[in-house]
């Protein structure tokens, strides 16, 4: 199975909590080397002077893999399908998230690097006011 096989199962129905809730979108870039924020305005296209902010990978999952007071069996079920989905994009090396904007609608891309020297991961919209 492909990386990108694979992240498609692992977020295939999750959704990102914040003021809205938004899917998690899988990505296999070919050739191409994220190594900061800059870079990955760049490859998307994105006005240089977007404010970008680095998070650390746990530290952005936290609220969806932490467990809250009278959760049911389906967002244990999420907790787990999201710390599965952490753990893979960890075995990337330089894993790491970028908020891009500064709301109320923020994206957010974790990019990591493959073996292969592509990058990869997930990106989703988050909604803060």
């Amino acid at each position: 199975m492909s990386l990108l096989s694979e992240l498609r199962a692992a977020t295939k129905g999750l959704l990102f909590l914040s003021e809205s809730d938004a899917p998690l979108k899988p990505f296999v870039w070919k050739g191409v080397v994220i190594s900061s924020g800059e870079a990955l305005l760049a490859h998307l296209e994105k006005d240089a002077a977007t404010p970008v902010q680095e998070v650390e990978l746990t530290k952005f999952f936290a609220p969806m893999v932490t467990p809250q007071d009278g959760d049911d069996d389906e967002a244990r079920a999420d907790q787990a399908r999201f710390q599965a989905l952490v753990a893979r994009l960890a075995t990337l090396s330089d894993t790491r998230a970028f908020r891009l904007g500064a709301g109320p609608e923020i994206l957010v891309y974790v990019v990591g690097k493959t073996p292969e020297g592509d990058t990869a991961g997930v990106s989703t919209m988050l909604t803060e006011t």
